[in-house]
């Protein structure tokens, strides 16, 4: 349903058919995920001022990206999944900003005041994304790599890849693979993987207590879009072998014969 009206939410929507204040509030808040650490700078903006300047990014040579990156900045590639797991920058991190949440992972992901570089398929790409960056309150944008990824490979330096499995391929090699489970808590209580590690993507600031960096590990969440920034993050983290697990997660792979435990 992508519309409404006022009076059909009424009708159907249990909240609103709440009377009191302080029972709907608590309510509304029961159902909601674990929040950005500046998520109170996020609701600030929103209900201050409207801004109307531009972010301000300059575009960046592949070198100088490189040298961003060796000086602490943060490279945020913006492309999709798919063309980050192929080609990327090493030590950058996936987040595309084709899909919604962009902001909101980003800011789970970034360090306060830490100064980002963002990677596109083109400039346009880029500027796009400092702008969803600069609307949760992350404007330290250190720049852009001028030309998107296509420069970089042009100039022939680095690139890293991430394998993609499917839910099926993993079940095969279930046996010789450490698989890290990327949801909530939440979704983690109600079903998973057997044998499986647990730390939600957004948690991951090093490599998970139990993880073997030398074994093969799989990341799988209930899509594959966390999945991806999770894989993207036990690379940076130093992980020798790491598969991002597509087309599916943990609802899959009950779906296909897979056990679990709840």
């Amino acid at each position: 349903k992508t519309s409404s009206t006022i009076g059909f939410e009424r009708a159907g929507q249990p909240l609103l058919r709440e009377p009191e204040e302080d029972a709907f509030v608590e309510a509304a808040l029961a159902t909601l995920g674990p929040q950005p650490p500046n998520f109170e700078n996020i609701v600030a903006l929103n209900r201050g001022p409207l801004g109307k300047e531009g972010v301000d990014a300059h575009p960046l040579t592949p070198r100088q990206v490189q040298q961003a990156h060796r000086d602490g900045a943060l490279v945020v590639d913006v492309r999709t999944e798919l063309q980050f797991d192929e080609a990327h920058i090493p030590g950058a991190v996936c987040i595309t900003a084709r899909r919604a949440g962009f902001g909101s992972k980003l800011a789970w992901i970034a360090e306060p005041e830490q100064p980002l570089v963002l990677v596109g398929r083109d400039n346009d790409d880029a500027i796009e994304a400092a702008g969803l960056a600069a609307a949760v309150g992350l404007d330290t944008i250190a720049g852009f790599l001028a030309g998107g990824m296509t420069s970089w490979r042009e100039d022939r330096y680095p690139v890293e890849a991430v394998e993609r499995i499917t839910v099926p391929e993993l079940l095969e090699r279930r046996d010789t693979v450490q698989i890290l489970d990327v949801r909530e808590r939440s979704e983690w209580d109600a079903g998973r993987i057997p044998g499986s590690l647990h730390l939600p993507y957004h948690d991951i600031r090093g490599l998970p207590d139990g993880l073997d960096p030398a074994r093969p590990v799989a990341a799988i969440c209930s899509s594959g879009q966390r999945a991806a920034v999770a894989a993207s993050l036990l690379k940076r983290h130093g992980a020798a072998d790491v598969l991002h697990v597509v087309e599916g997660g943990v609802g899959t792979w009950e779906r296909s014969g897979g056990p679990l435990d709840r």
